[in-house]
């Protein structure tokens, strides 16, 4: 893989529940590109050198620690402190000539933690926010093994 070389960015394939967080990943991985790489990124339709393209496998949210409530009423008898996101997905890189699978790499695992603000309103701001990291570190990760993977 060499300076100048074209790229092409498949839109990510989302098999999860979680609706559009494919394209927070797809631009992640599109914005790495353009900043650290040496490759040249083409529009979706354009000949490539290269083709990458990725599926989300598993999205999931859990909570990792519980707030105990004072206990007069049911409801505020426990809640989640801290929430835990996971990410699992997967990359292809193509031969844009053939389209001959040259990598492939599985179970791309990622996951962050953040605290959970009792201000229910907040909660799918930081959600969102914990993905947009989770998408950056993944396309980061991504473009390092990559990389030394063909060295």
């Amino acid at each position: 893989m060499q300076k100048g070389e074209t790229v092409r960015l498949a839109r990510f394939r989302n098999t999860t529940r979680k609706l559009g967080i494919e394209e927070r990943f797809t631009k992640a991985l599109e914005n790495r590109i353009v900043a650290a790489s040496p490759w040249t990124l083409v529009p979706q339709g354009a000949a490539s050198k290269w083709v990458l393209q990725g599926t989300l496998e598993r999205y999931e949210v859990r909570p990792l620690g519980v707030s105990l409530g004072s206990g007069s009423l049911r409801a505020s008898a426990g809640t989640a402190s801290r929430i835990e996101v996971v990410v699992v997905a997967s990359v292809d890189l193509l031969d844009g000539q053939t389209g001959a699978l040259v990598l492939h790499r599985r179970g791309l695992t990622f996951s962050n933690q953040y605290r959970v603000d009792q201000n229910f309103a907040s909660f799918d701001n930081r959600e969102l926010s914990v993905v947009d990291s989770l998408a950056d570190d993944f396309a980061e990760s991504f473009l390092t093994q990559l990389f030394e993977a063909v060295e």
